[in-house]
C-alpha cells in the first residue's frame, strides 16, 4: 500500500505534458503556466498573429448620384400677349430656334407700324431743320459781309477828314460827322458778326434736337420689332421639351415660364463631405453603378466651397451609357486615408484614454501603445509599431502581457484579409475593438475561441 509521499510522486508523473511546447512553456517563470514558484505547469495561450505592413491605406466610399441634364431652362416669355398656337410637346426634341409656343401678334404689328411711322416724321423735321439753317446763314454771312464794307469806307473817309481839318480845311463839325459815321459803321458790322453766330448756334441746337428725336423714333422702331419676334417663342437650345405650361386661348404676362428645356447632354450630381472633397480634381474617375452595371465617369467640376455641409461634385457621363433623368446609382471612388504601419482592425485595444495592441516578443505577449491616424476597412494606420512586428489579432480573454503565446495559423480567408493593407470594407477578418478592462489575474488563461470579444468590450 502506497503512502501519501507515493501518491504525490504519481500524481506528479501524470501531469507531465504530452506536448514538447508545453513542457518548454513549463520551465519558463510566469503567471501563464510557465511556472510560478510552486511547480505547476500551464501550457502556452494559442493566438492568432499578423506582421505590421507599411504602405497606403485605401478605403472605398461610395455615395449616390443623380442623372441630371447638363443644361435646364424654364423658357419665359419675353412679352405679354394670349397663345394662338402650341407647336410642340412634352418629349419632343427640338433644334435651336425651333418656334414652341406663338402669341397673338396683331397689336404688335400695329406697333411696328406706328414706330415706322414716327421715325419717317422726326426724319422730315431733320431735313426741315437742316434746309433752313442752310438758307439763312448765307443772308447773315452777306450782311456781315456789307456791313464790314461800309465800316472800311467810313474807317477812309473819316481818315481824310482828319487830316483836311489838321490843315484847317473844315471845321470841327465836319470832322464829328465823319466819326459819328465810323462809329456806326463799327457798330453795324459787330451786329451783323452777332446775328450770324447766334444763328449758327441756334441751327446746331435745333439740329441737334432733331436728330435726337430720329434716334428715339428709330430705338422705339426696333423695341417694337423686338416685341414681335418674341411672340415667337423659340427653343433657346437644342434638346428635349421637358414639359409645356400653357395651352391656345390663356394669357401669359411678361416673365412667365411657358416651357421647360432640357440638354441632350446628360451629367451626374452628387455630394462629397468636406474632408473627403480636397482629395478629388478635375479629370479623376470614379465609378457610377446603376441597374446592376457599372460605367466609368470622369469629374468635371472642381471641389468648391460646401453648401449645407457637404460639397457639390459633378461628372459628366458618356451619351452611350443607357440611364435617363432622374436615375439614381451608386458613385464609388476609392480614398487614401493615411500611409504609415497598417493594423488590422481586429488587433486594436482600447483601456481607458489608450490605444494599443499586443505584440510579440520572444514568445510573450507585450502591450505596445498606438496613436491611430486613420481607420477604414478592416485595418487601421498608427504610430507606434513598426513595420514586420507581429501583432495579436482578437486578444483571447485572460491574454495579459507576459503571457506566453504560441501562434496559431489563420483561416485561409481570414489570413488573406488580416494581412492585407488595405481593401473593400467589409473584406478580410472581422475583428472587434476590445477593451481588456476586466481581464486579470484571475481570467482563465486558455481563453475563448479566437475572434469572440470581450463581454462589455468597445467595438
Amino acid at each position: 500500500m502506497l503512502g501519501f509521499a507515493g501518491l504525490l510522486v504519481l500524481a506528479g508523473c501524470a501531469a507531465k505534458p504530452a506536448d514538447p511546447q508545453a513542457g518548454a512553456g513549463a520551465r519558463n517563470g510566469g503567471p501563464n503556466g510557465t511556472g510560478n514558484g510552486s511547480g505547476r505547469r500551464f501550457a502556452s495561450i494559442p493566438v492568432q498573429a499578423v506582421a505590421v505592413q507599411v504602405g497606403p491605406l485605401i478605403t472605398d466610399n461610395d455615395t449616390a448620384g443623380t442623372v441630371v441634364p447638363v443644361t435646364q431652362s424654364q423658357v419665359a416669355a419675353q412679352v405679354a400677349g394670349v397663345v394662338s398656337a402650341v407647336y410642340r410637346m412634352a418629349g419632343d426634341w427640338v433644334k435651336q430656334g425651333a418656334p414652341v409656343v406663338q402669341l397673338d401678334d396683331s397689336a404688335l404689328k400695329l406697333a411696328v407700324r406706328n414706330a415706322q411711322s414716327a421715325l419717317a416724321n422726326a426724319k422730315i423735321n431733320l431735313a426741315m431743320g437742316q434746309q433752313t439753317a442752310t438758307e439763312s446763314n448765307p443772308k447773315l454771312s452777306s450782311q456781315l459781309d456789307s456791313a464790314k464794307t461800309a465800316f472800311a469806307a467810313a474807317q477812309k473817309n473819316y481818315d481824310s477828314q482828319k487830316k483836311l481839318f489838321d490843315l484847317g480845311g473844315i471845321s470841327s463839325s465836319q470832322l464829328d460827322t465823319a466819326q459819328s459815321q465810323l462809329q456806326q459803321a463799327q457798330a453795324n458790322v459787330q451786329a451783323a458778326q452777332f446775328a450770324l453766330e447766334q444763328n449758327q448756334q441756334s441751327d446746331t441746337q435745333s439740329t441737334a434736337q432733331l436728330q435726337l428725336a430720329v434716334d428715339q423714333a428709330s430705338t422705339q422702331l426696333e423695341i417694337a420689332q423686338l416685341n414681335l419676334r418674341n411672340a415667337k417663342i423659340t427653343a433657346p437650345f437644342a434638346g428635349q421639351i421637358a414639359a409645356v405650361n400653357v395651352t391656345p386661348g390663356s394669357y401669359v404676362s411678361l416673365n412667365t415660364s411657358v416651357f421647360t428645356l432640357v440638354s441632350g447632354e446628360k451629367q451626374i450630381n452628387f455630394s462629397e463631405p468636406p474632408s473627403d472633397a480636397p482629395n478629388f480634381k478635375v479629370g479623376d474617375i470614379v465609378v457610377f453603378t446603376y441597374a446592376g452595371k457599372s460605367y466609368p465617369v470622369k469629374i468635371t467640376q472642381a471641389p468648391s466651397a460646401p453648401i449645407n455641409g457637404v460639397v457639390p461634385m459633378v461628372a459628366a457621363i458618356p451619351s452611350s451609357v443607357p440611364v435617363s433623368y432622374g436615375a439614381v446609382g451608386t458613385i464609388t471612388y476609392k480614398l487614401t486615408l493615411a500611409t504609415g504601419p497598417q493594423i488590422p482592425i481586429a488587433a486594436l485595444q482600447t483601456r481607458a484614454d489608450l490605444n494599443f495592441v499586443y505584440v510579440i516578443v520572444g514568445g510573450k505577449a507585450a502591450e505596445q501603445p498606438i496613436t491611430i491616424l486613420a481607420e477604414g476597412g478592416i485595418a487601421a494606420v498608427a504610430k507606434g509599431v513598426d513595420a514586420g512586428m507581429q501583432v495579436i489579432l482578437n486578444p483571447p480573454p485572460g491574454l495579459l502581457a507576459g503571457s506566453s503565446v504560441q501562434v496559431v495559423a489563420l483561416p485561409s480567408a481570414q489570413s488573406q484579409g488580416a494581412a492585407a493593407p488595405a481593401g473593400p470594407q467589409g473584406v478580410g477578418a472581422q475583428g472587434t475593438r476590445q477593451n481588456n478592462q476586466g481581464a486579470g489575474p484571475g481570467s482563465a488563461p486558455g481563453g475563448g475561441p479566437p475572434g469572440r470579444p470581450v463581454p462589455g468590450g468597445k467595438q
